[in-house]
């Protein structure tokens, strides 16, 4: 098949992932007793804009402790830069990750970056040090979903069906992880690549394995361990006070508890920008615990406004570094 086709049919399939669920959350929100257009303003016309400030910091602060952990991975990957250099980087990264399906453009960009910095070499371990990165963080929300739900929500009949798919999620990341560390393991995952994928690729996923080996540190696991408690209990404070912006007042266990299955689902790449499958999802979630799902939409959506707003940093940076090697 032409590969522009090919590109082509791909990115008509997100868009229908992606129209498909938005859809779906219009017409929930349409049909809903009482519904009138004016609610949409109702939500702010009466309640603070000071909330959305706090989300702003909030979700700033986590980005340099985020930034801080992808240092650390790299590191150990022996590429080695500047702190305040990689938050650039890093930056930018989460500019382009608002437009890229799954969230994960920003994540090519930064590894792209990094080859710009360095040789060759720098190109697998930045590769696989922003990989790192990601998969823990979303290992990482999905811990605090699991330690969130059988602190609070057990005994609930409802909610702790729940506890399944984070269970499931966090299962399906722990194998993950034993076929990446471990390397008997690893050596099994090999002989059966070899029976499947050719020669090249199977060596490809030799490379990447060995890499890996090198995040077997103990002290390192600590150390991205608390930086990622940090990091991303304060990215669900953000939908906290975006909630609390619109009046919606709901205990923050609840966020803990959905914000982290929506954000798996926002990380797949099959819709554009997360947009369909994380608004239907998180408009499901909250309903269950009465919340309108108007309100759960606008949550959403102004958590991704504040993401851009602070992602517009790394498009400062962007164009600084553009004119920079145009003037040059």
């Amino acid at each position: 098949m032409n590969k522009s086709l090919k590109s082509f049919l791909i990115f008509c399939l997100k868009l229908l992932v992606t129209a498909v669920p938005c859809y779906f959350v219009y017409d929930k929100i349409v049909t809903a007793p009482g519904w009138d257009t004016g609610d949409i303003w109702d939500l702010f016309s009466v309640h603070s804009i000071a909330p959305l400030f706090i989300a702003l910091f909030c979700l700033g602060l986590s980005n340099f402790t985020g930034c801080l952990q992808w240092k650390l991975l790299l590191e150990k990957q022996n590429v080695h830069l500047g702190y305040w250099h990689l938050v650039k980087l890093y930056f930018v990264g989460l500019f382009f990750n608002n437009f890229m399906p799954g969230n994960v453009g920003g994540d090519v960009k930064k590894v792209y970056d990094i080859r710009m910095q360095g040789s060759q070499k720098t190109v697998g371990g930045g590769l696989t040090a922003t990989f790192f990165d990601r998969l823990f963080g979303l290992f990482f929300l999905n811990i605090l979903a699991l330690a969130v739900g059988f602190l609070f929500f057990i005994r609930d009949p409802e909610q702790r069906l729940f506890l399944l798919p984070s269970l499931w999620v966090f299962l399906g990341f722990c194998t993950l992880f034993a076929g990446l560390f471990s390397k008997r393991i690893g050596r099994i995952l090999a002989w059966f690549s070899g029976k499947i994928f050719p020669m090249s690729v199977q060596i490809r996923i030799l490379h990447f394995q060995e890499r890996f080996q090198l995040f077997r540190d103990w002290k390192l696991w600590f150390h991205i361990t608390a930086l990622s408690a940090v990091t991303q209990s304060l990215r669900v404070v953000v939908h906290f006070f975006c909630g609390i912006a619109i009046g919606l007042s709901i205990d923050v266990s609840w966020y803990f508890f959905f914000i982290p299955m929506v954000a798996v689902i926002s990380a797949l790449p099959i819709s554009i920008g997360g947009f369909g499958p994380r608004e239907l999802l998180a408009q499901s979630l909250f309903e269950r615990i009465g919340v309108p799902g108007l309100s759960a939409v606008m949550v959403q959506l102004l958590a991704y406004l504040v993401s851009m707003l602070v992602s517009l940093f790394g498009a400062g940076f962007f164009l600084a570094e553009k004119r920079k090697t145009t003037d040059n």
